[in-house]
């Protein structure tokens, strides 16, 4: 499927219960405040890990919307078990979770049901195939903020474990949260 008008890449998170949230931001916030990489502070991106990046308009955009929260639906509430801080080229450093059955399937089910319709974004890097799960902590750090950084990120005890409660919808470039749906274990 290609797009003839600019196409817009959306990306579809899981997001963690207030407690791991807090550990997770109060790291991202100690990160921005003692190496001045505010990245992740200034555009105001919570603690999530992404499952899946799409490729879609502002005319698809409902139709995508509703895929996301028709699969919130159908997915019960998991836990990720953050086991090692892990960077990519010293420039990103994050939490990796353990790539268990939950995070596995997840991640599979929504390529399932999303693909057919919108092409995957981000170089693909979310396809089931190739995704490697992560929770950035800092993004673009040089050298000295990344050394910086990780200090502050060893601090966080590990294991950690994240009940998931819900999935975010959000628009990239600029980020933007769209919505969030409740996982059918997290409804009223």
């Amino acid at each position: 499927m290609s797009y003839e008008k600019p196409f817009i890449t959306y990306a579809v998170s899981l997001h963690f219960t207030q407690d791991v949230n807090e550990i997770i931001f109060n790291t991202m916030s100690s990160i921005a405040e003692q190496t001045g990489n505010d990245f992740m502070i200034k555009n105001k991106v919570p603690p999530h890990v992404t499952i899946g990046a799409f490729h879609g308009t502002k005319e698809t955009e409902e139709k995508l919307i509703q895929i996301v929260k028709d699969f919130s639906k159908t997915q019960k509430s998991g836990v990720v078990r953050f086991t090692e801080i892990g960077n990519f080229n010293n420039k990103v450093l994050f939490l990796k979770p353990a790539k268990d059955d939950f995070l596995s399937t997840i991640n599979d089910e929504l390529h399932k049901i999303v693909l057919p319709e919108f092409e995957a974004g981000e170089n693909e890097y979310y396809i089931p195939e190739i995704w490697f799960p992560h929770t950035t902590l800092a993004t673009g750090l040089n050298q000295t903020q990344f050394s910086r950084a990780l200090e502050l990120a060893e601090k966080i005890t590990l294991p950690l474990e994240a009940k998931i409660h819900d999935i975010g919808f959000y628009q990239c470039s600029p980020f933007l949260e769209l919505n969030r749906f409740p996982l059918s274990s997290n409804l009223p």
